[in-house]
């Protein structure tokens, strides 16, 4: 019965996060067929603009208000958070601000400087989302905070959409952004069980300032590894590389990320609410390792089966990247998925210094692999570059992981190795395939990814999990692992 309740909290969230990611891709081909070229791509530079604000400042207030704050007062708990989100969104606003000339310098479109300092509204309006809606995620009710997300979604593509068929320039993208905000708010506000409120506590101030502050590199670190890739790849291989990588990349990477945070958001609640003597006893650990690794495998190998043909046909036959250019991105987003691999744990154990460390070391990947640029001049070999540093990067973060957390380490290497090499393998067969029909190669990868389901089930048997395992949550007392993280491990 518990089983089939997570299941369907499972599938609420799900539903949220596809909506993250489908929203969004709908959104730039309509947009995409509807502006002039370059009003698209200044309503493209709005909303990256924003996303970066927003990506580069986070300090995880969704997250510190899973963990909660022990015994205080949970009205004075969220009201200080509040708190927090609007000092956070002032400081956001006034970035923006300082930030717009610059930007509409290096884009040439000073007329468009008016749009670019109101989006310091944004961030203003969002600090009022209640974060009750994140609370009830605690004990797996995502359907409030699901609301607020798909709300949001739904009403920037519609904004954004509508306004683009009647004034054709990027003001659309303005208009949308601020009401997708607007109704993130009042979604919240209806959905949360617990009133917003304003209130401060110095302790509750302080512990969010504590968890939060090493992720704010940490999230620079993410803006860069996201963005600036496209700004080296431009200045290096010119425009028309710079647009399909754009194209094949983002394709492949937007999925990826709503898959990280739907696993995140599942376990996330599941490390955090454990009692000491469950931590010493369930798979928890294993079991989000498994989830990660089918992951990592099974969207790589989707990417390799059919990604060529999909962006075609998206984005036109001009568009369509190479085997090798494929191939590369395959492998690369599959390293980028097990680069997740102590998130949870380390969220929950509050060692988002590490957390930060990882992302420091993949901006830094993205800077070397572009280094490598002068030598091959090609896509793909920049993305082969991403994808061996990554895969060192991985190495590291699992090793590290391992010592601090209640992971079985001889399957924990095992299901961070598998998929990477499985793909490898697969990604050098390729060549010698590709005169094959479509049909013919998409049978050969779907046999593949069977096999490779295989070797999973006999893996996980040898070492003790049944399939039931990997949707329990708690463990039969009779199932043990290494005790959990040391306290203080970052």
């Amino acid at each position: 019965m518990a089983a089939r309740s997570h299941l369907r909290s499972g599938a609420t969230l799900l539903s949220a996060n596809l909506a993250d990611m489908l929203f969004p891709f709908a959104r730039n081909v309509a947009l995409s067929h509807t502006l002039p070229t370059d009003q698209y791509g200044l309503a493209i530079s709005l909303s990256v603009v924003a996303a970066f604000a927003e990506l580069a400042t986070d300090i995880g207030l969704q997250y510190s208000a899973v963990r909660g704050h022990g015994d205080t007062d949970p009205d004075e708990v969220y009201g200080t958070l509040h708190a927090v989100a609007l000092l956070r969104a002032g400081l956001i606003a006034l970035g923006l601000l300082a930030a717009a000339p610059l930007v509409v310098w290096s884009l040439d479109a000073g007329h468009a400087l008016w749009a670019f300092l109101a989006l310091a509204l944004v961030p203003l309006i969002r600090a009022f989302q209640n974060l009750g809606v994140k609370e009830l995620t605690r004990s797996y009710e995502f359907g409030p905070d699901a609301a607020t997300v798909i709300g949001a979604q739904l009403a920037w593509t519609l904004v954004a959409v509508g306004i683009a068929l009647v004034v054709r320039d990027y003001r659309c993208m303005l208009a949308g952004i601020l009401g997708g905000a607007i109704v993130s708010v009042v979604v919240s506000q209806v959905m949360a069980r617990r009133p917003w409120r304003l209130a401060w506590n110095r302790e509750v101030a302080r512990e969010a300032e504590r968890f939060g502050r090493p992720l704010i590199p940490n999230g620079m670190a993410n803006a860069f590894s996201i963005m600036g890739d496209r700004l080296l790849v431009g200045s290096a291989l010119g425009v028309q590389a710079l647009a399909l990588y754009n194209n094949a990349m983002g394709i492949a990477l937007i999925p990826r990320g709503q898959l990280i945070k739907f696993l995140t958001s599942v376990y996330l609640p599941a490390f955090v609410t454990r009692t000491p003597a469950e931590a010493a006893r369930a798979r928890l650990h294993d079991q989000w390792a498994v989830w990660l690794s089918l992951a990592a495998f099974a969207y790589g190998l989707a990417l390799l089966a059919v990604g060529r043909p999909m962006i075609g046909f998206v984005f036109g036959p001009a568009y369509t990247p190479s085997l090798a250019l494929m191939s590369a991105i395959a492998v690369d987003v599959s390293i980028k998925t097990l680069l997740a691999f102590p998130v949870p744990p380390c969220l929950a154990a509050g060692q988002t210094r590490f957390v930060l460390w990882g992302s420091i070391a993949g901006a830094g990947v993205v800077l070397i692999a572009a280094a490598t640029i002068p030598l091959h001049r090609s896509l793909a070999g920049f993305v082969g570059g991403l994808a061996a540093g990554e895969s060192l990067v991985l190495v590291g973060i699992v090793w590290r992981t391992l010592g601090w957390h209640g992971f079985s380490p001889r399957l924990a290497w095992f299901l961070v190795l598998f998929p990477v090499g499985a793909l490898l393998a697969l990604a050098a067969l390729a060549p010698q395939a590709a005169g094959l029909p479509f049909q013919h190669w998409f049978g050969l990868c779907v046999a593949y990814g069977l096999a490779g389901l295989v070797v999973y089930a006999v893996a996980l048997r040898l070492s003790g999990l049944s399939p039931a395992d990997l949707v329990r949550m708690r463990a039969p007392a009779d199932r043990t692992v290494p005790a959990g993280e040391p306290a203080g491990a970052a």
